[in-house]
Order: C-alpha cells, then sequence, then structure tokens
C-alpha cells in the first residue's frame, strides 16, 4: 500500500468511497452550570442498536479541497484509491486541522487510516508545523478510539461544530 499526494485523477474515486461508519455507541456531554463553576462530563453511551452515519463533511466538493489543501494523500493498492486524508494550516497557530479522514468501509481495519496519518503528520513536520488536530463527531466512536491510539489528546469540545448540531470532539498532536 502506497500512500502519496493525490492528483485530479483521484477526486472521483476518493467520491465514491463508502465513508459511512456504524457504532452502536455515542459519547453524550452533560453539562452543569453554576455561578462558581462550570463541569462538562463527557460519557460513553451504549445506543439500543448500532447507528449508521456518514462523515458530515461534504464529498462533493473535493474538486475544490483538492485545489484548496495543501495535504491531501491518497491511500492506494495495486491502482485502487482505498482512503484519502487532506489537512489546512491555520497560519495563527500554525497547526494542521485534518479536514477529510475517510477510508472504504470494505479496508478498514487494514492499517489504512494509520497509514494516511502517518503521511499527513510526516507532511505536516515537513511543513514546520507545530500539531495536527481533528474534529471528530461525537457519534463516531470508531475515531473517537483512533486519535488517541495515535497519541492524540483530547483538547476540548466545540457544541453544533457539524451542520447537523452534533458536538465535535477536538483532538491534538503536537509535534
Amino acid at each position: 500500500m502506497d500512500v502519496r499526494s493525490a492528483t485530479i485523477a483521484d477526486i472521483e474515486p476518493c467520491k465514491r468511497l463508502d465513508g459511512r461508519y456504524s457504532t452502536g455507541y455515542i459519547w453524550h456531554m452533560d453539562e452543569e452550570i453554576r455561578p462558581d463553576a462550570v463541569n462538562v462530563a463527557l460519557r460513553r453511551v451504549r445506543l439500543p442498536r448500532t447507528l449508521e452515519s456518514r462523515d458530515p463533511r461534504c464529498a462533493d466538493d473535493l474538486f475544490e479541497v483538492w485545489k484548496n489543501s495543501r495535504c491531501f494523500l491518497v491511500a492506494e493498492e495495486l491502482g485502487v484509491v482505498l482512503g484519502y486524508l487532506t489537512m489546512v494550516i491555520s497560519r495563527g497557530n500554525w497547526q494542521g486541522w485534518i479536514e477529510h479522514l475517510v477510508v472504504h468501509r470494505q479496508y478498514r481495519r487494514r492499517g489504512v487510516a494509520m497509514m494516511l496519518l502517518d503521511g499527513g503528520e510526516r507532511w505536516a513536520l515537513e511543513s514546520a508545523l507545530r500539531g495536527v488536530t481533528a474534529v471528530v463527531q461525537s457519534k463516531n466512536d470508531p475515531a473517537i478510539h483512533l486519535f488517541p491510539r495515535r497519541g492524540y489528546a483530547f483538547r476540548g469540545y466545540m457544541d453544533g461544530y457539524f451542520d447537523s448540531g452534533d458536538l465535535g470532539l477536538l483532538y491534538s498532536l503536537g509535534l
């Protein structure tokens, strides 16, 4: 398997990848606000049935993402695109922000996401960035487990971050 910079020819294969995921858990936020304190707790909640969801970021605009991203990587094997990662730079703090990390369903649990993250982190180091940050849906339990395994630390949340109103959990890796 190779990870390389995407070309314009990779846009259509990336659009066709099945980025949906299944989970039996979500992360629920409990918030208590008092005059002298704000307490926030995130807890993993088992769902009564498996939830089928998709990445809330639209793949329809991948050509624009390709044009505007500083880092757009694809993982391929024998000419087949298995997944992709895109990252933009926040110049205010010299952080790379992962916008997309998509692995086609049938290629998951084979290290594809890890290889894409390796490539993205290497690119960030070579670009003299200070770190890499990913915002994950609170219902994307697989990604919530992936990032800490990679050394990313939980850094907080943004309520209503996604268009769906979903909570965004922030994970960062210092470089």
